[in-house]
C-alpha cells in the first residue's frame, strides 16, 4: 500500500472516530514554520489545548474534549510529527504553538499527557505569564534511584493486527472500555509511521522532565493540577508525590484503575478533576 493510500486510511480512520468525541466539532489545519498543523476545535470561552503523550495524535482525547468543550474552547492538536502533522516529533513548541495562538486566540490552559506535559512545561518556560493554568498527566519524571521498565517501549512493532492488539491491551487497565473506533485510529498510525509505537506511554521526549531538587522553585509559578493514574509504571505514583510535596501549591490527584491513561480508563473522574481544576483557575484569570 502506497504511502497516499495509507494516510487517506488513517484520515478515514479518524473521521471514524470523530462521533464519540460526543460533540460537533471542526477539523482544521494551520501553517507553521515545520509544515501543516492538524488540530480539532470545540466549545467557546478561553483556550484550552490538549497535549498528547508521545503516540497516537489528537484523537487520544475522544473522551476529554467533548466534557471540557461545554466549558471552554478546546483546542486538540495532532503534535509535529504525529497523527496527521507535519514536522518532526522532537520539534520546539516555540515553532508551532504560536500558530496556533494566532489561529484561535490565546492560550489560556495546557493540560498535557505525559511527554505532552514536557511540551507544555517547555512552552511555559519560553513563554512565562501567557499561559494561565497548567494540568500534567503521567508526566514521566527522571527521578534518583528508579528506572521505568524496559518493556514499556519495545523495540520492534507486531506486525498483524492481532498481535498488535494484544500488546496494547496489556497497556491498559480493561482495553474493553476502549472503543474499536480508537484502537483502528491507533493501527491506521501505526502504518502511517512506523517507525513510532502507537501505544502507551509512546515517546518521552522532550521528557523525562527532572524531578526538582528539594526547596527548588524551578516550575512556573501557576495554578498546577497533576493528575495521575495509580497504576502508571513509567512514573509510579510515589514519584508524582514526591513532586507534589516539593510544588506544595500543586493539587494532586490519583486514579485508581488506571495504568496511566485516566483520560480513557476513567473519563468521568478525570474530566470532572480537570474542568472543576480550570473553571477555578481560569475564572481568576479571566
Amino acid at each position: 500500500m502506497g504511502i497516499d493510500a495509507v494516510r487517506a486510511a488513517a484520515e478515514e480512520a479518524l473521521h471514524q472516530l470523530l462521533p464519540r468525541f460526543g460533540v460537533p466539532l471542526e477539523r482544521r489545519v494551520v501553517a507553521t514554520p515545520l509544515g501543516h498543523l492538524h488540530y480539532l476545535v470545540a466549545g467557546a470561552g478561553p483556550c484550552v489545548v490538549l497535549l498528547h503523550a508521545g503516540f497516537g495524535g489528537g484523537g487520544n482525547w475522544y473522551r476529554t474534549l467533548g466534557p471540557l468543550s461545554r466549558h471552554f474552547r478546546v483546542l486538540a492538536p495532532d503534535r509535529p510529527g504525529y497523527g496527521l502533522s507535519a514536522g518532526a516529533p522532537d520539534a520546539d513548541p516555540m515553532h508551532w504553538l504560536p500558530a496556533l495562538a494566532a489561529a484561535e486566540g490565546p492560550l489560556a490552559a495546557l493540560v498535557g499527557h505525559v511527554a505532552g506535559g514536557a511540551v507544555a512545561l517547555q512552552y511555559v518556560a519560553a513563554r512565562p505569564g501567557e499561559v494561565r493554568a497548567l494540568v500534567l498527566g503521567d508526566l514521566e519524571l527522571a527521578a534518583p534511584g528508579f528506572t521505568p521498565p524496559p518493556d514499556l517501549r519495545p523495540t520492534a512493532v507486531p506486525a498483524s493486527l492481532a498481535r498488535w492488539h494484544r500488546g496494547m491491551a496489556t497497556r491498559f487497565a480493561d482495553r474493553r472500555l476502549l472503543a474499536p473506533e480508537y484502537l483502528y485510529y491507533l493501527w491506521c498510525l501505526q502504518q502511517l509511521r512506523p517507525e513510532q509505537v502507537q501505544w502507551p506511554p509512546g515517546d518521552a521526549a522532550p521528557g523525562p522532565v527532572p524531578l526538582p531538587g528539594a526547596g527548588a522553585r524551578t516550575w512556573p509559578p501557576l495554578p498546577l493540577l497533576l493528575i495521575w493514574g495509580r497504576g502508571n509504571r513509567w512514573t509510579p505514583p510515589g514519584i508524582a508525590r514526591d513532586l507534589h510535596a516539593r510544588i506544595p501549591d500543586a493539587r494532586l490527584v490519583v486514579i485508581e484503575h488506571s495504568k496511566g491513561m485516566p483520560q480513557l480508563e476513567q473519563p468521568g473522574e478525570y474530566n470532572y478533576a480537570v474542568i472543576n481544576f480550570l473553571r477555578r483557575a481560569l475564572a481568576e484569570a479571566f
